[in-house]
This record gives structure tokens, C-alpha cells and sequence, in this order.
């Protein structure tokens, strides 16, 4: 094959346990043919060794068709200076079917021209394989998703890690309100899992054109998206929810350390979204010591969604802790139905509407937060009981069905830099037409708080309307002017 596929040996090696195990090592260097396909794809289709190592010499090579892997151990190892260019937009990008698969070091190019669907056009896609490492690739113009992790017909992802990339250049766009992102696990159905994957220190350049930074629609427990880079996204920047919604499936997803910067959209559009981070149905969430800045740009102002910097939807358990959200045009926290939820040492600033706002929620602590410049009242709630039908339909299992709201929050040492008012909870009146019982406010602590910059009294910065009389408490709060 005139050098273009270049056997370099077969090594063997000896394991610690004695085991003898062999590695087939391929080299793939540039010919003048115009097509690299076919020297690519005989490279993945070898079947000797127990492993195979492809290293790709520097290069700028051309392919005009996916790329498919055909056995587990494979690594792709690209040096410095090689480029992988995709000539097509539909049927692009290396197809992954094979556990423990490695691609480092790529510059995978798109033609630069959308996909038409969801599932073509890719840069990488992970289907229903474990124990994949994609890291240290540059991700340019791709027509579809830049990674995409899928459940085969027979199971999820599991184990895999994608790490240090970069995407650039993103051309992607099927529908105003479609999930096109740079990363995406999921995608929709049920009976599959994806577990324990890493999204970790990816830089994401959105361009004021690609929907999503990262996305998690699917199913799967333990899933970590840390320390990524998101910026100039028209929907979200990192958005998670369970598809085709049954309550527990997704489980224990971890947001950590990402930094966030302009979501929404540019010019006269407006959009329900612009979320910096949307999380939704997931149970035992955490999302913590973020940094969220410039959130819900050009917001319709609707509220179809919690239009938050970071909104916590109907996820039981979660804890949102040491986030700084400095720059929203909604609010600063949404948390809707998400009982049994911690709001603990963040920080709040340069928002226009309130703080931190409730929806229907029990079992609640809010403390240590750090609140400047908020737009109107600082902390707002507004409770039903959940026996309305619209309410009903949307939770999961019995527990918190039929049950009033807006009890047990715990206000505690937070910091409230602000001339507004600081907390304002309402419930909804009974309402005979709808045979509705109406709601009633009980056991919340407002406590230990300084109010920086406020001349009005404790009495009137706090307000609970239809309460339980007597069963709230408000005292010992540090009001300075």
C-alpha cells in the first residue's frame, strides 16, 4: 500500500500476573491519494493482538465517510499538526461501538455545512460502550454533535471520560428549539443506563449560535460534569433532566466547577431559555462551585421555565452550594418541587429580579448565601398544594402528592445586601371553584441574618401571606442602614 499503512510490529509484553498479552501497532501516514477512508478504515479493522495502537503522522488527511470501529482496545493516537477532515455532513465522524477506545490528540474539521437530523453529522459518537477515553481533541465546524453518547439497542454508556477538548466553530442548527450541543449524553427512551461518565475541563465556544454547551437527556446515576468552560450558548449552558420522565432514573448528577458565560440570545431574538444551568427530574443532584455569569440574555420573560441562572426543577435532594451567579436578567435561583433541597454558601449578584425564587417546595435550607444588587425582592416563594392537577401530574410516586407547601425553610445566616425586601412567601387562597383547599404557610425559621443597607424594620423586610398563625419564626435578624 506504497507506505500508507505501515505495519510496524507485533510486541509482546508481559502482564504482572504473568499473563503474556500482544499489542498490534499501526502507523498511518499520508499518501497522495486524495481519500484517506479506506487506509483509516483498514486500520480500525484490524483483528490481531489483543490490543491495537494506531499512532496518525502529522498530516492534514481527508475522509469522506464514518469511521467504525471493529474491535475493543483500540487507541487512536494522533500526533501534533494532523488534521481529520470530514467532506460529508450526514455520514461523518468516528462511530464508536467497541469498549476501551482511545482518540487523542485529533483536529476533527466538519465541512462546515449543519446536519439535517440529531443523529448524523457527528464528530464522535459513543454507542452503548464502556471504558472510552476522548481527550485532547479539537473539535472545528462539525456538522452534527460534536460527541455524542448514545445507548445501543442493548444497554448505556458507562465509564467513560471526556476530557481537555475544544469546540469551535459550531455550524449545527436544525430547529429554534431543538438540544444541538457540543456534548450530548443521552438521548430520549428508556431501559438503558448511562453511569459513571466524566465531562471534565472541556472549553466550549459556542459562537452565539449553538444551543446547548453540555447535555445530559437520558438515564443514569453518578454522572460528573466538572470544570468545563461554556460560553456565547443560546439555551443552556449545561442542562440534565431524565427522558421520557419516570422519577428515577437519573440519579446523583454531579455539576462541579464549570464557568459559565453569556446564555441566551443575541439581537431581537428572545427565548424562554437562557439558563446557565437547568437541571430537572434528576434525584440527589449536586451543583456546586460553579461560576455563572451573563445568564437569561433577551429573555421572553414568560416563565414557562425557571428562568434562572441556575434553575432546580422537580429534583428531590439536591444541593446547591458555593456557586457565584453574577449577571442574570431573570433571577438568580429557580427551584421548583424540589423538596428536601440545600441552597447553601452561594453568591448572588447583578440580577434583576429576585435572588432566589420558591415554587411549591418543603424541607428547605437556605444559609450562608451571599446576596448583592438584586432587583427586587430578595428571596420570593409562591406555594399551592400539591393536590392540583397540573401539580399532580408532573410529580413522581405518592410522597409528595395532596401535601400543603412553603413548609419547613430554614432562612439562616445569610447576607443580604440590599434596600428591597428580603423575604416575601405567599401562598394560594382556597378556591371552591376549583375545589381547591387552599394553602397554608408553616414552621419557617428566618434567622440570624444581616441586612446590609436597609432602614425598614424586621417585621415588614419579611412577609408570610396565608400562613399558619404563630408557627413561623423571625427574629434575631442584623438590620444596618
Amino acid at each position: 500500500m506504497k507506505n500508507i499503512l505501515t505495519l510496524l510490529g507485533i510486541f509482546l509484553s508481559v502482564c504482572f500476573s504473568g499473563q503474556s498479552t500482544d499489542t498490534l501497532y499501526i502507523t498511518i501516514k499520508k499518501d497522495r491519494a486524495v481519500d484517506d477512508t479506506k487506509v483509516f478504515q483498514e486500520a480500525l479493522n484490524q483483528k490481531k493482538g489483543k490490543a491495537l495502537k494506531i499512532i496518525v503522522k502529522k498530516a492534514d488527511y481527508t475522509i469522506d465517510n464514518i469511521l467504525t470501529t471493529s474491535r475493543p482496545n483500540t487507541f487512536v493516537l494522533f500526533e501534533k499538526g494532523s488534521f481529520v477532515n470530514f467532506t460529508d455532513n450526514k455520514n461523518t465522524g468516528f462511530l464508536i461501538n467497541h469498549n476501551n477506545f482511545t482518540l487523542k490528540n485529533a483536529y476533527i474539521r466538519g465541512n462546515g455545512k449543519s446536519a439535517a437530523d440529531f443523529y448524523s453529522g457527528y464528530g464522535i459518537l459513543l454507542f452503548g460502550v464502556d471504558n472510552c477515553n476522548i481527550s485532547d481533541n479539537t473539535f472545528d465546524a462539525i456538522s452534527g454533535n460534536g460527541l455524542l453518547i448514545l445507548p445501543s439497542p442493548k444497554k448505556g454508556c458507562s465509564n467513560n471520560s471526556v476530557k481537555n477538548n475544544r469546540f469551535i466553530n459550531h455550524i449545527f442548527n436544525i430547529t429554534k428549539n431543538g438540544d444541538e450541543s457540543a456534548i450530548m449524553i443521552g438521548y430520549s427512551g428508556k431501559n438503558y443506563l448511562h453511569d459513571n461518565n466524566l465531562i471534565e475541563k472541556n472549553t466550549i465556544a459556542g459562537n452565539d449560535l449553538l444551543k446547548v454547551g453540555i447535555g445530559f437527556i437520558g438515564h443514569g446515576n453518578n454522572n460528573i460534569i466538572r470544570n468545563n468552560k461554556i460560553a456565547n450558548c443560546i439555551a443552556y449552558g449545561i442542562v440534565s433532566y431524565e427522558s421520557d420522565v419516570v422519577g428515577d432514573t437519573m440519579n446523583n448528577t454531579q455539576i462541579i466547577g464549570n464557568e459559565i458565560r453569556n446564555i441566551g440570545e443575541t439581537g431581537t431574538k428572545t427565548t424562554v431559555k437562557g439558563m446557565g444551568i437547568y437541571l430537572m427530574t434528576s434525584n440527589n443532584a449536586m451543583i456546586s462551585n460553579n461560576k455563572v455569569y451573563n445568564t437569561l440574555r433577551n429573555s421572553d420573560k414568560s416563565e414557562t421555565l425557571g428562568q434562572g441562572g441556575i434553575s432546580v426543577s422537580l429534583s428531590p435532594g439536591a444541593t446547591i452550594s458555593g456557586n457565584l451567579i453574577d449577571g442574570s436578567a431573570m433571577y438568580g435561583i429557580v427551584s421548583d418541587y424540589s423538596f428536601g433541597s440545600n441552597f447553601v454558601n452561594n453568591t448572588v449578584r447583578n440580577v434583576k429580579k429576585s435572588g432566589v425564587y420558591f415554587l411549591s417546595m418543603n424541607d428547605v435550607k437556605v444559609s450562608g448565601n451571599i446576596f448583592e444588587n438584586i432587583g427586587e425582592v430578595v428571596i420570593k416563594g409562591y406555594f399551592e398544594n400539591t393536590s392540583l392537577p397540573r401539580i399532580k401530574e408532573q410529580l413522581r410516586g405518592d410522597k409528595y402528592k395532596n401535601i400543603d407547601t412553603g413548609n419547613n425553610f430554614t432562612v439562616i445566616n445569610n447576607k443580604f445586601y440590599s434596600n428591597k425586601d428580603i423575604l416575601y412567601f405567599e401562598a394560594k387562597e382556597r378556591d371552591v371553584s376549583q375545589k381547591y383547599m387552599g394553602n397554608k404557610l408553616n414552621y419557617n425559621i428566618v434567622e440570624n441574618n444581616e441586612i446590609i443597607g436597609n432602614s425598614k424594620k424586621q417585621n415588614e423586610l419579611i412577609n408570610f401571606r396565608q400562613e399558619a398563625s404563630g408557627n413561623n419564626s423571625i427574629q434575631r435578624n442584623r438590620i444596618t442602614k
